[in-house]
């Protein structure tokens, strides 16, 4: 066993102490869980849903969905998911990958799915409501999903309450799943997808737009008037 292997043998947290760990010790993977989004014509009567792929060749289920958890709102928009708990906090004992984090683009919702108890059958933990997101944080459209050395859950979001373009990161507790604070000092113009290196103290963000816009779908209206 590499000195990798037995770092993360003796941490007993989740995910691994590098990538070359994981690589060597990992084992394959046997589900997967995708967002399924509604279309517009029909997101205003259906909700997503959560799907559940068998993706072990053993299996008799093998490449096919064997759960389906519908959101319990509509007009959602599910993004850019990500884990409670991952290999930022490998040395940590007392978490666990076990709870996926579902933001909600559309509707400022932010869905916690219990992964843990049934890895199967996915059921619905619970939500962070928008009114949440305007109230502690004054932020929207919550875009990705970072689980953080720390323990803490990372979200990037794209506009305020009302719309317009304000780029921000929101802090969530990883134990409790309520929204702690917003991590940045300044708020940037645009927000869009980021990740960060731990080892290097780095994290990079992008821009898109704002929420108002890309909402309501492309219009050349909007070219226009950015030119103008």
């Amino acid at each position: 066993m590499s000195d990798c292997e037995e770092e993360s043998a003796c941490c007993g947290g989740p995910g691994y102490a590098s990538p070359l760990s994981a690589m060597r010790s990992g084992a394959r993977e046997t589900l997967v869980y995708i967002p399924c989004i509604i279309p517009p014509s029909r997101r205003n009567v259906e909700p997503d849903y959560l799907v559940t792929v068998d993706v072990d060749p053993k299996s008799p289920t093998y490449c096919k969905v064997i759960h389906r958890l519908h959101m319990p709102n509509v007009a959602d928009e599910l993004h850019h998911s990500g884990w409670n708990a991952c290999s930022s906090c490998h040395d940590d004992p007392s978490r666990s990958r076990n709870r996926l984090i579902l933001p909600s683009v559309n509707s400022n919702r932010i869905y916690v799915v219990d992964t843990g108890t049934d890895q199967r059958k996915p059921q619905l933990d619970t939500s962070i409501e928008p009114w949440e997101m305007t109230e502690k944080c004054g932020m929207s459209a919550p875009h990705t999903t970072h689980c953080l050395g720390s323990g803490d859950i990372m979200i990037s979001c794209m506009g305020d309450p009302k719309g317009d373009a304000k780029g921000g990161f929101v802090l969530i507790d990883g134990k409790s799943f309520t929204i702690k604070k917003k991590w940045e000092r300044e708020s940037i113009e645009f927000g869009y997808d980021f990740w960060y290196q731990p080892y290097h103290n780095v994290m990079i963000s992008t821009e898109w737009g704002s929420p108002k816009a890309f909402r309501s779908g492309f219009n050349p209206d909007h070219v226009k008037q950015a030119i103008s």
